[in-house]
């Protein structure tokens, strides 16, 4: 009988909330990094990231798990999906709000397709302008990419000139 328990509460907990049915998702993404231009394709990091991930069920529902590893990873990409070099790694474990937080830091550009340099400027009275080469990049989980940004590989300031 105490097997069957036991193996009956098994089955209601795997069904309900099984690693199958529950996906981790960036819910908060902020570099505080003091990035001068920003590269165009989307948000900007050179060095790190501050993130928030939380827990959510295949009806997109918050779960409140506890305990759960995290395992991120960032990296440079290339063309596709032929590239991939990670740079950064993120380890952790969900607190008793299913979300974990922390910061991921990854190292120098790895990539062979940099871009740039490209010259960026401010409008302003007094205009300053930079070339920055940077690198498409991504936050995976895994092998499940969870967001997108631009690796900031090197920032060179030009002054007031065009």
């Amino acid at each position: 009988m105490k097997r069957a328990a036991g193996v009956l509460l098994f089955g209601i907990f795997a069904g309900s909330t099984g690693a199958a049915s529950v996906r981790s998702e960036i819910t908060s993404f902020q570099s505080k990094e003091r990035i001068t231009y920003q590269a165009p394709g989307g948000a900007n990091a050179a060095r790190e990231i501050d993130l928030t991930v939380q827990l959510f069920d295949e009806a997109g529902r918050i779960v409140r798990m506890p305990g759960v590893s995290v395992n991120l990873s960032t990296r440079d990409e290339g063309p596709g999906d032929g590239f991939n070099t990670i740079v950064g790694r993120l380890t952790g474990v969900t607190g008793a709000d299913g979300a974990f937080s922390g910061r991921l830091t990854f190292s120098d550009c790895r990539s062979p397709y940099i871009k740039g340099p490209i010259r960026v400027s401010r409008i302003s009275n007094h205009p300053e302008c930079w070339d920055v080469t940077y690198v498409d990049a991504a936050i995976f989980d895994g092998e499940r990419r969870l967001t997108r940004f631009v690796h900031v590989c090197k920032e060179v300031y030009r002054g007031n000139r065009p």
